[in-house]
């Protein structure tokens, strides 16, 4: 064990929290990562020449950390959302928007038949909260789709190409999304998909139309459209 990491520990024994997980020590995230990736990404677009090589290297040391997070199953841990299904969708997009592809890049490959693996049979996906605090992915009772967790998983499979491969998938869960939507075109509010240090649980109650809204314009312009 290496002395960095052996700190990490011995901090964490310390934490006086009865109710947050590691919370002593500041840790790089999948999910902030990937959202500077992104906001670099963009910004690069918009002023190429404003210290570029400097960006460049930014994005490219952020891709290599996702990589090197991820563990070897395919997933990454979600330390801000439910959970593993969250992360992935982080994870995907932010090697995607480093200019990696499911077919240069093994950890996309990878992190796609991780997340197909987890669909349910009904279509869509449904994670439970447990997920966070036994850091295993748990499906909710009954194996029941959650509306949030299954327009993560689109937008992710989405971004990486799954319509070309099999776009089967993306219309089981679309179908889970539209029928899920009621009369008044809300969306039903769901268990819980916000967290932070394992534990504490937190309701965005915006998240059931956010993101099921989201997937499904995804779905449309860059699945339907395509066939």
């Amino acid at each position: 064990m290496n002395d960095e990491l052996f700190m990490e520990i011995e901090n964490e024994l310390i934490n006086p929290a009865e109710t947050f997980g590691d919370i002593v020590i500041d840790y790089p995230y999948v999910e902030c990562t990937s959202a500077a990736i992104q906001a670099l990404t963009l910004f690069k677009k918009l002023h190429p020449g404003h210290r570029r090589e400097e960006i460049e290297n930014c994005i490219a040391k952020a891709a290599e950390f996702i990589e090197n997070i991820q563990a070897s199953d395919g997933s990454w841990y979600g330390s801000w959302g439910v959970c593993f299904t969250y992360a992935g969708w982080f994870g995907i997009k932010g090697l995607v928007a480093a200019g990696r592809t499911y077919k240069n890049c093994s950890s996309i490959h990878k992190a796609c038949d991780y997340l197909l693996s987890k669909e349910l049979a009904s279509g869509g996906w449904g994670e439970s909260y447990l997920s966070c605090q036994d850091k295993v992915y748990t499906n909710l009772k009954d194996n029941r789709p959650h509306i949030v967790n299954t327009g993560w998983a689109m937008l992710a499979l989405i971004d990486a190409g799954q319509a070309e491969r099999d776009p089967t998938p993306l219309h089981r869960a679309a179908r889970i999304l539209i029928n899920s939507q009621m009369e008044n075109g809300d969306f039903p509010q769901e268990e819980i998909m916000g967290v932070f240090n394992k534990n504490c649980m937190i309701s965005y109650s915006a998240y059931r139309n956010i993101f099921p809204i989201w997937a499904l314009g995804e779905y449309r312009c860059r699945v339907l459209k395509a066939l």
